[in-house]
């Protein structure tokens, strides 16, 4: 990192850079109106400009310049840009500023505008906000931590504002600046891909092709060139595109030359089928799993491009769960890999700074996964928050790498939520004074009884709070946001050492805690696996609800348990197990066709006596109260309400409305409808 006080100072090495074409990335610190000024000084206006989360009162409409905000960063992912201005005084997302640096080619430069570097970590943005933290108090770990990776960075350069310093050196625009870059061909990885690729549409190969590559490999040109290649020759059926943005197509349309795109958005395609001799997913990693499958089954030669960096979309879960699908249905794969850099050259500072910055690459370490099996009777655990996980720096490299292998969709922005959020902790479990697994616990609940009820109507909803909130607003017991409850977001133990009791012992440490700290429940909520499920299950933890829908990212739907501790949790268990089997006993037919028999038999409520499970009268009315008078949770109570209704007329608008329950209409009718089986006293 080098520190700067004029723009003049950034001359030499940015023309140093772009002569070997890498990139560079230049902090603006100062307030944000004069950011704001400085960085529109720094790009010529015909040179592709994307501005992140600017606001609308400081956009131009110079061309080639687009502005949007962090959240859509992933429909930008194929475009290429000479320069991302990313504005962090608002609120700084880590993911959306890793994937949308790997748009920007050769020779340019990432402009991250801050707060001035002393202030930046005490800047209540959007994210400190909405971790419950309060401005006074405001405080980021995850800032003050990066801030310090910089230093060992030589892309970085901070240009700070000095006080009453006149700045009389004129700036001329980095495209003045530029060397000319030969029109790009086809790598040898790429042509090899390309050639593999032709063959098989010649042949009409039935096979799943993945390409892979950490971002700027040239995934998306390739595929352009392969269009190219191809033509007009369509005795084997047209080639078909799909990606999550047309937009983002950019390169592939670049190398297609004269040959067209032929585009087709995701669900047209699904819809209408067209035929084709080779289906092209462009990040078919942002793509839910589910879609991916209905692709793969129905074309039988498809190509599927995808980065592997998990910034977006199911991330790792893509290369992890795609290859059992393929595996499951009788299809054939086969994986390539690109590697070369084709958008920047290798060795970029850029790329290094940015992968090493936000611990992209961690791996276990040796001496964990060397740990011998045999003697694991030594076994301890630490709590670690994320102000102390800041301070130490290898620990934390060795918690992320772990998180990482729990969790497929471990993303950059995780890092920033586990050392910035006040309510979530980390416990860590260690044998022979080895770290060997963690749990990653948020905190949750401890609501007031006003607030709890507007959640359960679905007139309010807050950040957090994720597993109470699902029982307040979907299963309709408001209840459980007022009790204090822990929830489980990550439970991982190294590979070699599973099934070894670790992970059962570490949730029995984290129960006695609970218990010590006088929570009512803790509880979890993940993708229903029978695999998942059954290592719960057998830790007395409870099903509680079942989600409607199928997650993205794994096809799955999500599933809710919860072990009560207090007696009021218990009791909540209990009602909610009643209510929970009738919900699922309605909807089996119709919401969860894509839940396995196996894992059906784990989530569905058991029950000792025959009479426990029975909603009591007083439960009974106040989920019909919810369901007449809410604007959420709205399949949930519909099997109470079908059971009280005599006329079939009514009984068969139930029906409907529940087979199409995103429908506003027949929301609206059902609701009249179990309104009026209310007596007038009733109130919300």
């Amino acid at each position: 990192m080098r520190s700067i006080t004029q723009l003049a100072d950034f001359r030499k090495p940015l023309s140093l850079s772009q002569h070997a074409g890498h990139r560079l990335m230049l902090v603006v610190a100062m307030v944000e109106n004069h950011g704001l000024a400085q960085a529109k000084k720094l790009p010529e206006i015909g040179e592709p400009c994307l501005w992140v989360d600017v606001p609308q009162k400081r956009q131009s409409q110079a061309p080639k310049h687009q502005y949007i905000s962090a959240n859509q960063a992933n429909q930008y992912l194929g475009t290429s840009n000479q320069y991302v201005i990313y504005n962090a005084h608002r609120g700084f997302n880590a993911s959306a500023l890793c994937a949308l640096s790997g748009t920007i080619k050769g020779t340019g430069v990432l402009i991250l505008l801050t707060p001035p570097t002393s202030q930046w970590q005490s800047n209540f943005d959007s994210q400190l906000k909405a971790y419950g933290q309060l401005e006074r108090h405001a405080h980021s770990n995850f800032i003050q931590w990066w801030q310090r990776q910089w230093q060992h960075h030589s892309a970085v350069y901070v240009l700070h504002e000095e006080v009453n310093q006149v700045k009389t050196t004129h700036w001329q625009p980095f495209t003045k600046l530029l060397k000319q870059w030969p029109l790009l061909e086809p790598t040898r990885e790429q042509q090899s891909i390309i050639t593999t690729l032709v063959t098989a549409y010649n042949q009409q190969s039935e096979i799943v092709y993945t390409i892979e590559g950490h971002r700027g490999r040239g995934k998306s040109a390739c595929l352009g060139w392969l269009i190219k290649t191809i033509g007009k020759e369509d005795n084997h059926g047209p080639v078909v595109v799909t990606a999550p943005s047309k937009r983002a197509l950019g390169s592939m349309t670049q190398t297609a030359g004269l040959q067209k795109v032929n585009f087709h958005a995701l669900d047209a395609l699904l819809e209408q089928r067209p035929k084709a001799g080779l289906v092209i997913v462009d990040e078919a990693a942002a793509i839910p799993l589910s879609q991916l499958t209905k692709l793969v089954k129905h074309y039988k030669l498809v190509v599927l491009s995808s980065t592997q960096d998990g910034y977006e979309g199911s991330g790792q879960g893509y290369r992890l769960k795609l290859p059992h699908i393929i595996s499951t249905l009788g299809l054939t794969s086969k994986a390539m890999t690109l590697t070369q850099p084709m958008r920047w050259q290798a060795d970029d500072p850029l790329e290094t700074f940015i992968r090493s910055s936000f611990l992209c690459d961690v791996r276990i370490p040796d001496a964990m996964l060397d740990l011998a099996t045999e003697d694991l009777q030594h076994v301890s655990y630490r709590l670690m928050t994320g102000e102390k996980l800041a301070q130490d720096n290898e620990l934390l490299k060795q918690v992320y790498a772990l998180l990482m292998l729990a969790h497929y969709q471990t993303t950059p922005q995780d890092l920033r939520l586990l050392l910035d959020h006040p309510q979530h902790k980390i416990y860590l479990c260690y044998v022979n004074d080895c770290l060997v697994g963690m749990a990653w616990v948020a905190q949750e609940g401890n609501l007031d009884s006003t607030l709890a009820q507007q959640i359960s109507l679905g007139r309010r909803r807050i950040q957090g709070h994720l597993l109470a909130q699902i029982l307040a607003q979907q299963a309709g017991f408001s209840i459980a946001c007022e009790m204090r409850s822990w929830r489980i977001q990550r439970l991982v133990v190294l590979p070699r050492l599973q099934g070894k009791g670790l992970g059962s012992a570490l949730l029995n440490h984290i129960y006695a805690c609970g218990e010590a700290h006088q929570i009512d429940f803790i509880g979890a909520s993940f993708s229903a696996s029978n695999n998942t499920l059954r290592f719960w299950l057998a830790n007395n933890f409870t099903s509680a609800w079942l989600g409607l829908r199928p997650d993205t990212a794994t096809g799955l739907n999500s599933v809710q348990v919860i072990q009560p501790i207090s007696q009021g949790a218990k009791a909540l268990k209990d009602q909610l197990k009643c209510h929970f089997k009738g919900y699922l006993d309605f909807g089996k037919g119709m919401w969860f066709t894509s839940v396995d028999a196996e894992t059906w038999q784990g989530i569905y409520p058991k029950f000792i006596h025959a009479t426990a499970a029975m909603l009591n009268v007083e439960q009974q009315r106040r989920l019909l109260i919810l369901l007449a008078k809410g604007h959420a949770g709205f399949s949930g109570p519909l099997h109470l309400l079908y059971q009280q209704l005599l006329n079939d007329k009514d009984k068969q608008l139930v029906m409907h409305a529940a087979q199409n329950n995103t429908h506003k209409g027949l929301q609206k009718d059902v609701r009249r409808l179990a309104l009026s089986l209310l007596p007038p006293e009733s109130e919300q």
